[in-house]
């Protein structure tokens, strides 16, 4: 199976002679408003100045970006997207291995496997609670003891980690955190979060959001959080993200980002938008009625079993051994509806599906072809 975060809508269009528009991408976890209109207003403005460089020191984003956010201004890098970031995190020096959480978001090892560093899967664990609900469990333990084994020896990994996880929505503990963070301190090692999603989750401002990892860079010089603005505020064809670190850290990381990595339509759109209160309040409303819609519909389908969302997503496994996902992709794609296949996630297999949660519309034409196909 192709190594792809998700449908490509223009190459099923083109294949099936229909226009993109007439795509329903369920397997692209972006914001079902589609783009804040403040963004989109000042980004139209901006239009007549594309035949200028963009502001290379991206100063206005970061402004907008530390007070949205609540972080030093000294303590953000920009980036062409989050990908952007974790391939120039591969490129500080005298790193010798890492570990991705599988599953897990296939650019960690791929910006990995791109700087020659080695790596190893960290595999959290399928579990239910004591009501049967299922969930993954982060091995912390097992993290604690390599980082342990590490201290005084000569290599230096990096530890990536999804908060929250990608694509089973699994969220981290602070508490273990910390620890984990020291113990790496101690082996000269790095913390790489990635929270690309983080503000989907919580009612809080983005702010304030008690579930993010971000006040970690404040004690320790070893945590890098890697956000992307693309899939909240809803363009990924923009393509624009941030690293928050220590400024020492963001110092060494900003030596392997290009000049002009980040355009001028992209500032343009994301200074305003990460100000628009209405747009973030009006997603997390609906994301909170229709996460809740799709986890009950979806868990009342034989057959399924639902992984609990945190985010805009939610990780399937199929019970029936006489369907397969590729069967489910098929009979969607007749509809022009795409979902995420996993079975090129590690840990998961050609039993599991990930679908993003849009609006309600959508999401209920969706719960009816997936109900048609399991009542067969």
């Amino acid at each position: 199976m192709p190594d792809t975060h998700g449908g490509n809508i223009f190459k099923f269009a083109h294949e099936h002679h229909i226009n993109p528009s007439d795509v329903c991408d369920f397997s692209a976890n972006i914001n079902p408003l589609g783009p804040s209109q403040k963004g989109l207003e000042a980004l139209n403005k901006r239009l007549d100045y594309i035949s200028h460089y963009p502001d290379p020191t991206n100063d206005d984003v970061l402004n907008a970006v530390a007070d949205a956010y609540g972080v030093n201004k000294d303590s953000i890098l920009i980036g062409n997207g989050a990908a952007e970031l974790l391939y120039a995190i591969g490129r500080l020096p005298e790193f010798t291995g890492s570990f991705v959480p599988a599953p897990g978001f296939s650019e960690y090892r791929n910006s990995m496997d791109a700087a020659n560093i080695p790596v190893r899967d960290i595999f959290y664990r399928q579990r239910q609670d004591e009501k049967g609900t299922p969930y993954f469990e982060i091995p912390y333990l097992a993290l604690q003891t390599f980082a342990a084994k590490l201290k005084g020896q000569d290599g230096r990994i990096i530890v990536f980690l999804g908060n929250p996880n990608n694509p089973d929505g699994t969220l981290l503990d602070k508490k273990y955190i910390d620890k984990l963070a020291n113990m790496l301190h101690d082996a000269n090692s790095l913390l790489v979060i990635d929270e690309s999603f983080i503000d989907f989750i919580g009612n809080d401002s983005l702010c304030d959001n008690s579930y993010s990892m971000r006040s970690l860079i404040y004690h320790h010089d070893n945590v890098i959080i890697i956000h992307s603005f693309t899939k909240f505020y809803a363009v990924p064809g923009l393509r624009i993200g941030a690293a928050f670190a220590n400024p020492s850290l963001i110092k060494k990381l900003s030596a392997y980002i290009p000049s002009w990595s980040v355009n001028t339509l992209s500032q343009a759109y994301i200074t305003a938008a990460v100000n628009d209160t209405n747009y973030i309040k009006n997603t997390k409303d609906l994301l909170a009625n229709e996460s809740e819609f799709m986890y009950k519909s979806l868990s009342a389908i034989d057959d399924l079993i639902v992984y609990k969302p945190s985010a805009n997503y939610i990780l399937i496994e199929v019970q029936n051994p006489t369907i397969t996902v590729d069967n489910v992709q098929r009979n969607l794609e007749k509809h022009n509806v795409l979902i995420r296949n996993c079975a090129n996630y590690n840990g998961l297999g050609a039993q599991w599906m990930r679908i993003a949660i849009k609006d309600h519309n959508h999401n209920v034409e969706l719960i009816r072809l997936l109900s048609a196909i399991f009542e067969k």
